[in-house]
């Protein structure tokens, strides 16, 4: 693992400058040469292969190209699964090719600007060489003239062709930039409900928190969990049951205030938290969650058969100055289950369950 790992930071530190743009680009025609899917696992091979960080790995595809083997994305996989197992490159390599891009844009703005002035003075030397054309000036020769204006045409020629070039390569790397944080969102989200998941959610809490401690403000969590929700499997089947965990979740996603963040933590248990927010005001939006959820009749979607009345119990918690982002999470739920044990479908704030303690 440290030493996959390591390639793996030899290959970023490769991507920078003009160098890293070679590298990025060979890369990229690699894949487009081979028709090998951009994703960001091959990406990462070829940009090993091309970077020379990784010499087993690139033996390995230089004997498989002088044998003239097909190299095609399941043998890609092999590669992955082979130099690059259990890594976490995904986001590393997605900010890299940005930067790349980035580098990119610029030198291509910048051969932009000197193609107009490129232009502007291939146009000033067809201009004097009209008018040398009318005098007999022993000191400018019309040959010198021709042969700067055939430069300046060659110039502007070759700038051009540089400039499609770069535009081509900066298009294709930002295409591959926008799949990897389309991968990265995935693996932060929830494929049931498109909420954030377990580990997003431990994330943020992180960079909330330590905002909140930064003078950002007040700062409180609010578990969720569906009561009877084995019932509802159990009556209706798991289809059901996703139905009404995507119900919940919207419930929830649409309460949050500005800023937050709602997250499914698993099974029927939910987590929002809600930056620059006290306790009073997120017990008024978990009361407002509570009656929404309760509020709904829903049907099953199969048979149009009524599901009766959905509830969930919540639990509130307001962060405390330096204290631990899971301290504040293990109050929240404390009170959530202060809320199962005192009859469900209700919102419990953590007073409640120092009190309940005592």
């Amino acid at each position: 693992m440290k030493a996959t790992g390591r390639v793996v930071e030899k290959v970023v530190e490769s991507l920078i400058g003009e160098q890293g743009m070679m590298v990025a680009d060979a890369a990229l025609k690699s894949l487009k040469e081979r028709k090998i899917t951009p994703s960001p696992e091959n990406y990462a091979i070829w940009l090993a292969y091309h970077s020379s960080v990784q010499a087993a790995l690139r033996a390995e595809l230089d004997m498989m190209i002088a044998a003239k083997r097909v190299i095609d994305d399941q043998v890609c996989d092999q590669l992955y699964i082979k130099y690059f197992e259990d890594v976490a490159i995904g986001s590393r390599m997605m900010k890299a090719g940005g930067k790349i891009a980035a580098e990119m844009e610029d030198v291509r703005k910048g051969l932009l600007k000197a193609g107009v002035k490129t232009k502007a003075y291939g146009e000033q030397l067809e201009i004097a060489k009209r008018e040398l054309a009318k005098t007999d000036s022993p000191l400018i020769t019309r040959d010198l003239v021709d042969s700067l204006v055939g430069a300046t045409s060659e110039m502007a020629s070759q700038s051009k062709n540089l400039e499609t070039k770069l535009a081509e390569s900066s298009i294709e790397i930002e295409a591959l930039r926008v799949q990897l944080e389309q991968v990265r969102i995935e693996a932060a989200t929830d494929s049931l409900t498109g909420l954030a998941n377990r580990k997003e959610f431990d994330s943020r809490l992180a960079e909330m928190s330590a905002a909140s401690d930064r003078g950002a403000g007040p700062m409180t969590v609010i578990m969720a969990d569906i009561d009877f929700f084995k019932r509802i499997n159990d009556t209706f089947g798991h289809q059901t049951g996703d139905q009404v965990i995507r119900f919940v979740a919207t419930v929830m996603d649409r309460a949050k205030p500005k800023g937050g963040i709602v997250a499914r933590l698993g099974g029927e248990e939910f987590a929002m938290i809600a930056p620059m927010t006290d306790r009073k005001t997120a017990m008024s939006i978990a009361e407002k969650i509570r009656q929404a959820v309760e509020g709904k009749r829903l049907v099953r979607r199969a048979s149009n058969e009524d599901l009766g009345k959905i509830t969930v119990s919540l639990g509130v918690s307001q962060r405390r100055p330096g204290e631990k982002p899971t301290d504040m999470v293990e109050r929240a739920d404390a009170a959530l289950y202060a809320s199962k044990r005192n009859g469900r479908n209700r919102v419990s704030q953590e007073e409640l369950t120092k009190a309940k303690a005592a």
